[in-house]
């Protein structure tokens, strides 16, 4: 009986040990655990403190791309609103382009701010006399065609 009571003694004791370094390894887990925490909340302040003059400029930044934005809509706001007044005003080009150049005509009804564009564009092509033969277009003035539509000087 001796070696068996030898046995559960030395089994007891070993089970003690266990118990007593299992407990001392968490608490220095713990301890361990809590010192890493600290120092990854140390080190997160730290990256915010650099990170924040980032932020700061890149707030600025998004700023002035918004006013960007803003600024796109205004323009292309006054160039439709100047596009439909010019329209108005010319109503005989507008019809002169109608003749000429239909499909210009309806693009133009849908964006009227192309106009801007387009006038000058008639003026260099107008101005080419082989271009106003293939439209058959008299600017002199003599036959009363179309030059009324293009040649606003005589007017003043």
């Amino acid at each position: 009986m001796e070696p068996l009571i030898v046995i559960i003694l030395a089994t007891v004791i070993s089970s003690l040990f266990t118990v007593f370094y299992m407990n001392r390894a968490s608490k220095q887990t713990e301890i361990t655990l809590n010192s890493l925490g600290s120092q990854l909340t140390q080190g997160i302040q730290d990256i915010n403190s650099q990170l924040e003059p980032i932020m700061k400029t890149n707030s600025q930044y998004m700023g002035h791309i918004q006013s960007l934005g803003e600024n796109t809509r205004i323009e292309t706001t006054l160039d439709r609103k100047i596009g439909l007044d010019t329209m108005d005003q010319y109503g005989d080009i507008m019809e002169g382009i109608k003749l000429a150049f239909p499909r210009v005509a309806e693009y133009l009804e849908d964006r009227p701010e192309a106009i801007t564009k387009l006038l000058p564009r008639l003026n260099t092509l107008i101005s080419d006399p082989e271009t106003r033969k293939r439209l058959n277009l008299d600017l002199s003035g003599k036959s009363g065609g179309l030059s009324r539509f293009w040649d606003h000087s005589r007017e003043e």
